[in-house]
Protein backbone atom coordinates (compact mmCIF):
# COMPACT_ATOMS: atom_id res chain seq x y z
CA UNK A 1 0.00 0.00 0.00
CA UNK A 2 1.52 3.27 -1.15
CA UNK A 3 -0.40 5.39 1.42
CA UNK A 4 -0.04 4.82 4.88
CA UNK A 5 -2.50 7.76 5.78
CA UNK A 6 -5.89 9.14 4.03
CA UNK A 7 -7.76 12.66 5.33
CA UNK A 8 -11.24 11.92 5.71
CA UNK A 9 -13.37 13.37 3.64
CA UNK A 10 -10.60 13.51 0.84
CA UNK A 11 -11.59 11.86 -2.53
CA UNK A 12 -10.62 12.62 -6.24
CA UNK A 13 -10.55 10.35 -9.05
CA UNK A 14 -6.90 11.25 -9.41
CA UNK A 15 -5.40 11.01 -5.72
CA UNK A 16 -6.01 7.52 -5.37
CA UNK A 17 -5.13 4.88 -2.95
CA UNK A 18 -2.79 2.55 -4.88
CA UNK A 19 0.03 0.00 -4.14
CA UNK A 20 2.13 -3.03 -5.54
CA UNK A 21 0.67 -6.75 -4.77
CA UNK A 22 4.84 -8.84 -4.08
CA UNK A 23 5.27 -12.34 -4.16
CA UNK A 24 8.08 -12.45 -1.20
CA UNK A 25 8.41 -10.85 2.08
CA UNK A 26 11.48 -8.53 0.90
CA UNK A 27 9.18 -6.87 -1.74
CA UNK A 28 11.51 -7.46 -4.46
CA UNK A 29 9.15 -9.19 -6.95
CA UNK A 30 5.38 -7.96 -8.00
CA UNK A 31 3.17 -10.57 -7.73
CA UNK A 32 0.97 -11.30 -11.41
CA UNK A 33 -2.29 -10.12 -11.11
CA UNK A 34 -4.17 -11.37 -14.50
CA UNK A 35 -6.89 -13.30 -13.64
CA UNK A 36 -7.66 -11.61 -9.78
CA UNK A 37 -10.15 -9.30 -8.71
CA UNK A 38 -9.14 -7.22 -5.90
CA UNK A 39 -11.23 -5.98 -2.98
CA UNK A 40 -9.18 -3.44 -0.57
CA UNK A 41 -10.44 -3.83 2.97
CA UNK A 42 -10.19 -1.77 6.35
CA UNK A 43 -11.14 -2.67 9.34
CA UNK A 44 -10.75 -2.16 13.09
CA UNK A 45 -7.89 -4.15 14.96
CA UNK A 46 -9.41 -7.46 16.24
CA UNK A 47 -12.44 -6.58 14.33
CA UNK A 48 -13.58 -8.94 11.42
CA UNK A 49 -16.01 -6.39 10.04
CA UNK A 50 -14.94 -3.84 7.17
CA UNK A 51 -15.73 -0.72 7.32
CA UNK A 52 -14.16 -0.06 3.70
CA UNK A 53 -14.51 -2.66 1.09
CA UNK A 54 -14.49 -1.92 -2.70
CA UNK A 55 -12.98 -3.71 -5.61
CA UNK A 56 -9.82 -2.08 -6.74
CA UNK A 57 -8.38 -1.52 -10.47
CA UNK A 58 -5.44 -3.73 -12.01
CA UNK A 59 -3.38 -1.19 -13.21
CA UNK A 60 -0.58 -3.29 -14.58
CA UNK A 61 -1.19 -6.75 -13.57
CA UNK A 62 2.38 -8.49 -14.64
CA UNK A 63 3.74 -5.39 -12.37
CA UNK A 64 1.28 -6.20 -9.58
CA UNK A 65 0.18 -2.58 -9.23
CA UNK A 66 -3.64 -1.87 -8.00
CA UNK A 67 -5.59 1.84 -7.62
CA UNK A 68 -8.46 2.92 -6.36
CA UNK A 69 -10.04 6.00 -6.53
CA UNK A 70 -12.18 6.94 -3.56
CA UNK A 71 -15.58 8.47 -3.75
CA UNK A 72 -17.24 11.07 -1.96
CA UNK A 73 -18.18 9.88 1.66
CA UNK A 74 -17.12 6.44 1.03
CA UNK A 75 -13.21 6.18 2.76
CA UNK A 76 -14.06 5.34 6.95
CA UNK A 77 -15.87 7.92 9.13
CA UNK A 78 -13.88 7.87 11.61
CA UNK A 79 -10.90 9.63 12.39
CA UNK A 80 -8.33 6.45 13.91
CA UNK A 81 -5.90 3.87 13.24
CA UNK A 82 -7.24 1.24 10.77
CA UNK A 83 -5.55 -2.32 9.37
CA UNK A 84 -5.98 -2.58 5.24
CA UNK A 85 -5.46 -5.66 3.47
CA UNK A 86 -6.07 -6.62 -0.53
CA UNK A 87 -7.81 -9.76 -0.81
CA UNK A 88 -7.30 -11.36 -3.99
CA UNK A 89 -9.75 -14.05 -5.56
CA UNK A 90 -10.27 -15.60 -8.68
CA UNK A 91 -11.89 -19.07 -9.57
CA UNK A 92 -11.27 -22.01 -6.98
CA UNK A 93 -8.62 -19.39 -4.69
CA UNK A 94 -9.17 -16.36 -2.28
CA UNK A 95 -5.88 -15.05 -0.78
CA UNK A 96 -5.27 -11.84 1.19
CA UNK A 97 -2.06 -9.38 1.70
CA UNK A 98 -0.32 -9.13 5.21
CA UNK A 99 -2.60 -6.50 6.91
CA UNK A 100 -0.78 -2.87 7.40
CA UNK A 101 -1.29 0.00 9.06
CA UNK A 102 -3.44 2.68 8.00
CA UNK A 103 -4.46 6.10 9.40
CA UNK A 104 -7.73 8.40 8.93
CA UNK A 105 -7.30 11.81 9.63
CA UNK A 106 -9.36 14.45 10.83
CA UNK A 107 -9.61 16.26 7.41
CA UNK A 108 -13.01 18.05 6.18
CA UNK A 109 -16.41 16.57 7.17
CA UNK A 110 -17.83 14.84 3.80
Amino acid sequence: IDQSRWRRGDYSDTNKLTGTIYSDAAKTVAFNLTGYTLTVRIYKRFSNTDLFNKTATIVVAASGTWSYAVAANEMVAEAGVYLMEVELSKSGEVMSTFPEVFVVEHGPSA
